[in-house]
């Protein structure tokens, strides 16, 4: 039987792609070069269901020699995060800068 295994390492899509452009400044070129999430189901201290994201730099990861293979790769190496934070189902982000 074949099955269809979820794609890890993301493109940074939807509302999270114009809030780091327009938010904190990263051109399009790093964007769609450089710049991947890994996300999960979340739900904001509200209780509000949302997109919980976290990304990175792949090159970063690439450095040290790191695969990532979900989420959990962030929480053993939380300083190859750039930025944490989450997307809405109205698309909004709000993700804040973890490292420069």
């Amino acid at each position: 039987m074949w099955l269809f295994r979820k794609k890890v390492v993301k493109e940074i899509y939807g509302g999270a792609w114009g809030h780091l452009f327009n938010d904190h400044k990263i051109d399009v070129d790093t964007l769609s070069r450089q710049i991947r999430c890994v996300d999960k189901p979340g739900v904001t201290d509200e209780g509000v269901p949302v997109v919980l994201l976290r990304v990175f730099r792949l090159s970063d990861v690439q450095q040290k020699g790191i695969t990532v293979t979900g989420w959990e790769t962030f929480d053993q190496h939380p300083a190859l995060a750039l930025f944490e934070g989450y997307l809405t189902w109205a698309n909004v982000a709000h993700l804040e800068r973890k490292r420069p």
